[in-house]
C-alpha cells in the first residue's frame, strides 16, 4: 500500500513538474513572441492616417541626397509627404508598416540622376572619373549630352529632367517577421526648369521645360527603373508604385505638385496605365487662389486685416493652400511677429487660434506657425478629427 502510494505520489509530482515545465515553456514562447512583435514595429499609431514604423529603425540608404537634389525645402517637404499619401491608396496604414528605402543606395540614386554617357564620353574619362560616375554601368536616366559641352546647347537639347528619387518600403507584419518586403513606392522628382551658366561664376540662366515632355520623360524613367528592380529576386513579385512630382521654380515660395501615379503588380515587368493627379499648391492671398476658392481667398485677406488691427507690429502672413481635385485639403500659414515678450506671444497665439476657427473652419488640416525671424514662437494645428485647434507655445 505504501509502495502504491509512493508511486502515485511520484506520478502526481512528475505531472506537476511536467505541467510547470510546459507552462514555463509556453510563457517563454509567449514572451518571445511579444518581444519579436515589439521589435517589428512601433507600438503606438497616432491615427489611421499615419504609418507605424518598422523596427529596428533604418535610415534611408540614400540619406542626405534630398536636401542636395531638391530645389527648395518647400519642394522636398511636399514631395516626401505627398508620396506617403499616394502610398496609402495601395498600402493602407492599418495593414502595412513603413521603412525608409533600403534598396536604392546613395551611389545608385546618384548614378540614376546622371546623364546617359556615350561610348566616346566614357572613353575620354579617366579611371577615377569612371569609378565616381559608375560609367561602366552607365545607369544615367537623364538625356545624353552626346559629347556636347556648350551649356546653352545642352539646355536646348538635353536638359536635366530628373532631379531626385525617393524610395519607400512597406511590410505586412507577417512579412516583416520573415524580413521580406511586401511593397514599394518610388517617387520621381522632375524639374520644371533647367538652370545653367554659360561660364563658371557667370550669370545664371533659366530655361522653362515643357510640362508634357517632363511627364513623358518621367514615365519612361519609371519603366526603366522597374526593369532594373525586377532583376532582383527579392523584388520580382513585389507590387511597386510610381509617382511623378514636378518641382516649382527656384524662386517660388510654394511647392510643386504630383501630376501622375501608376503601379506594377507583383511579377509584372510593366507599369499599368498612369492616372492623372489633379493637384495644385497656391499662395494665399492671390488671384490664383481666388480662382479656385474665392471665399477662402477673401477670408485669408480678412484674417490678415484682423491681425493688423490688434497687433501693430504684425506685417502680413503668407499661406499655402493644397488643392486636390479642386478641393482645399491642407492649409499652411506662416505669421511673422517681432518678438516683444512671452505674454504677447501667448496673446497673439490665442487670438490667431480664434481667428482660424472663424475663417478656416471648414478646412480639414491646418498648420499655423508664428515666428520671429526664423525662430519659432508658437504652433497651431488642427486636423479633421479635432474639435478645436491644438496650441503649442515654444519655451
Amino acid at each position: 500500500m505504501k509502495k502504491g502510494f509512493l508511486i502515485l505520489a511520484s506520478v502526481i509530482l512528475l505531472s506537476a513538474c511536467s505541467s510547470d515545465t510546459t507552462q514555463k515553456a509556453d510563457q517563454e514562447k509567449s514572451d518571445k513572441e511579444k518581444e519579436q512583435t515589439k521589435q517589428i514595429s512601433t507600438g503606438m499609431q497616432i491615427s489611421s492616417d499615419y504609418y507605424r514604423t518598422l523596427l529596428p529603425f533604418k535610415v534611408s540608404a540614400a540619406r542626405g541626397l534630398t536636401q542636395d537634389n531638391m530645389i527648395s525645402s518647400y519642394n522636398s517637404e511636399a514631395f516626401e509627404s505627398g508620396l506617403l499619401d499616394i502610398s496609402k491608396q495601395t498600402f493602407s496604414p492599418d495593414d502595412y508598416l513603413y521603412r525608409d528605402g533600403q534598396f536604392l543606395d546613395k551611389d545608385t540614386v546618384s548614378a540614376y540622376l546622371a546623364p546617359k554617357y556615350t561610348k566616346a564620353e566614357i572613353k575620354d574619362m579617366s579611371d577615377e572619373e569612371k569609378e565616381q560616375s559608375k560609367a561602366k554601368e552607365n545607369l544615367g536616366l537623364n538625356p545624353t549630352h552626346d559629347g556636347e559641352t556648350d551649356p546653352e546647347k545642352i539646355a536646348d537639347n538635353s536638359p536635366t529632367y530628373l532631379s531626385h528619387i525617393i524610395e519607400q518600403d512597406y511590410f505586412t507584419e507577417s512579412d516583416a517577421k520573415k524580413q521580406k518586403i511586401s511593397g514599394m513606392t518610388i517617387g520621381l522628382a522632375m524639374n520644371s526648369e533647367y538652370v545653367y551658366q554659360k561660364e563658371d561664376y557667370g550669370e545664371t540662366y533659366t530655361k522653362n521645360l515643357d510640362n508634357k515632355e517632363v511627364q513623358k520623360k518621367g514615365k519612361e524613367m519609371a519603366e526603366e527603373i522597374l526593369s532594373r528592380l525586377r532583376v532582383r529576386d527579392d523584388l520580382k513579385n513585389v507590387p511597386i508604385n510610381f509617382a511623378i512630382f514636378i518641382q516649382s521654380g527656384e524662386g517660388d515660395i510654394k511647392p510643386g505638385k504630383f501630376v501622375a501615379h501608376a503601379s506594377s503588380e507583383g511579377g509584372k515587368r510593366t507599369v499599368k496605365s498612369w492616372e492623372k493627379i489633379n493637384q495644385k499648391n497656391v499662395t494665399l492671398p492671390s488671384s490664383e487662389a481666388s480662382n479656385l476658392d474665392k471665399n477662402l481667398n477673401t477670408n485669408f485677406e480678412q484674417f490678415n486685416q484682423d491681425l493688423q488691427k490688434y497687433f501693430p507690429n504684425f506685417t502680413q502672413s503668407v499661406g499655402t493652400g493644397k488643392f486636390d481635385d479642386d478641393k482645399l485639403t491642407e492649409l499652411e500659414v506662416k505669421i511673422p511677429l517681432d518678438y516683444y515678450g512671452k505674454a504677447e506671444v501667448i496673446g497673439v497665439t490665442q487670438y490667431v487660434a480664434d481667428l482660424s476657427q472663424k475663417y478656416f473652419k471648414g478646412v480639414d488640416d491646418i498648420e499655423i506657425s508664428i515666428v520671429d525671424g526664423e525662430e519659432p514662437q508658437a504652433l497651431i494645428t488642427k486636423d479633421k478629427d479635432d474639435d478645436e485647434p491644438q496650441i503649442h507655445i515654444y519655451k
